[in-house]
C-alpha cells in the first residue's frame, strides 16, 4: 500500500522510526487502535490495518483542512472525492476514533472545526507540503482538484522562463536508467565547442531549483556529467552499456556543508540568520551530494571555492578547509 499512514512522533509521544529520503525504510503503517501508538509501529498490509489507501487519503484531506482552514464539512469531502455523504460521514467518524478530540462539531455552523488542542495527525499536512501546494498551484503543475487545498491566499513566486523538454526524449532516458542501457542523443553545449553527437549511459536525475538535468556517463568524454534535458535534442532507442552507475563516485559520494553566520554580523543579525535555517549551536550541516555541490553553493551565493559571492556575507562555509577537495572543478556538460 503506498504511502501509509504515520502520526507525527508529537501525537504519539514515543520515538516512533521516521522514514528520510534514502534511509530504504518503507513508512510505518497506522494501527487499530490509538493506544498502539505509544509503541514502535510494525510494517503491516494495508488489510491488517483496517484502513485502505482510498479511505488513507481522505484522512489525510480531513487532518489538512482542519489544520490549515480550521474546519471542514461532508460537503468539501463529496464534492473532492465525489463520494456520497454517508461515506463522507463514515470517514469523519474514523477520523475521531483514530484521533479522539482533535475535532468537534459545531451545531451553529454545522461544520467539524479543529478543536483548540488540535494536533496534526500526519507528516504529510505539514507547512512545507502546504506551502508546496499552494507553489505548485500558483505555477499550474497542480489543478485545484488535485491538491488539496481550499481557501487560497494571494500568492505569487519568481518568475522563471520556461524549460522546455521534450516527452519523448524524456521517455526515452527513463528507459534507459531502468535497462541501465546506453543511447545516442544530439546535444547541445554551451560549455565548449564540440560535437553534438554522443553516446551517453543515464542513470539519475538532477534539479536545481530551476531546470532539470540527467546525470550520465559521456561516452564522448569518458566520464560522468550532467546534461540539461532542454539542451538533449534528440535521442536514439536505447541499447546494452557496460557502465555500471556504481562508478559514479561524485554521485554516490556525500559532502556535509556546515553553515554558519559569518562573524562580522552583529548579534541581532546573526541570531536571526540562526532562527530562518534551523541552526543549533550556531550552525546547520546541510548534506549534498558532491555531484550537485555546484548548484548547492551557486543557489547558497557560494563561488565554486566555497567563499561568499561578493557582496554576500551572511552564510560562510565553516568546515571550507575540510571539504576542498569535493569541492567542484570548472567545467560543466
Amino acid at each position: 500500500m503506498p504511502n501509509q499512514l504515520k502520526p507525527l512522533q508529537a501525537r504519539a509521544k514515543s520515538n516512533l522510526p521516521r522514514h528520510t529520503a534514502g534511509s530504504g525504510n518503507p513508512p510505518s503503517s497506522i494501527q487499530k487502535d490509538l493506544p498502539s501508538l505509544a509503541s514502535p509501529l510494525q510494517h503491516q498490509e494495508a488489510s491488517s490495518s483496517g484502513v485502505k489507501w482510498s479511505q488513507e487519503r481522505r484522512l489525510r484531506f480531513i487532518d489538512f483542512r482542519l489544520q490549515w482552514e480550521g474546519r471542514i464539512n461532508r460537503r468539501d469531502l463529496t464534492e473532492f472525492f465525489n463520494i456520497s455523504v454517508p461515506q463522507a460521514s463514515g470517514d469523519l467518524s474514523r477520523y475521531d476514533e483514530l484521533v479522539p478530540g482533535n475535532l468537534r462539531y459545531d451545531g451553529t455552523s454545522r461544520t467539524y472545526v479543529a478543536a483548540a488542542s488540535f494536533m496534526p495527525f500526519f507528516e504529510s499536512t505539514g507547512a512545507r507540503q502546504y506551502l508546496s501546494q499552494l507553489l505548485a498551484l500558483e505555477r499550474q503543475i497542480l489543478s485545484s482538484d488535485q491538491a488539496f487545498v481550499g481557501f487560497r491566499p494571494p500568492v505569487a513566486s519568481v518568475p522563471v522562463p520556461s524549460r522546455a523538454i521534450d516527452a519523448k526524449i524524456l521517455a526515452l532516458v527513463l528507459r534507459a536508467i531502468a535497462e541501465r542501457a546506453k543511447l545516442k542523443i544530439e546535444y547541445q553545449s554551451i560549455a565548449r565547442d564540440e560535437e553534438r553527437e554522443r553516446d551517453i549511459s543515464p542513470h539519475a536525475f538532477g534539479y536545481d531549483g530551476v531546470r532539470w538535468h540527467v546525470r550520465a556517463y559521456c561516452h564522448l568524454r569518458g566520464g560522468f556529467r550532467d546534461f540539461v534535458f532542454g539542451r538533449i535534442l534528440s535521442a536514439d532507442t536505447p541499447h546494452a552499456t557496460e557502465i555500471d552507475p556504481e562508478r559514479d563516485h561524485e554521485w554516490h559520494t556525500y559532502v556535509d556543508l556546515v553553515l554558519a553566520p559569518d562573524d562580522s554580523l552583529s548579534a541581532g543579525q546573526r541570531l536571526g540568520l540562526e532562527i530562518d535555517y534551523g541552526m543549533r549551536d550556531g550552525k546547520v550541516v546541510l548534506p549534498c551530494r558532491q555531484a550537485m555541490l555546484f548548484y548547492t553553493l551557486r543557489t547558497l551565493n557560494f563561488e565554486m571555492n566555497g567563499q561568499p559571492r561578493k557582496g554576500e556575507r551572511q552564510l560562510v562555509i565553516s568546515n571550507l578547509a575540510d571539504i576542498k577537495p569535493q569541492l567542484p572543478k570548472f567545467g560543466q556538460a
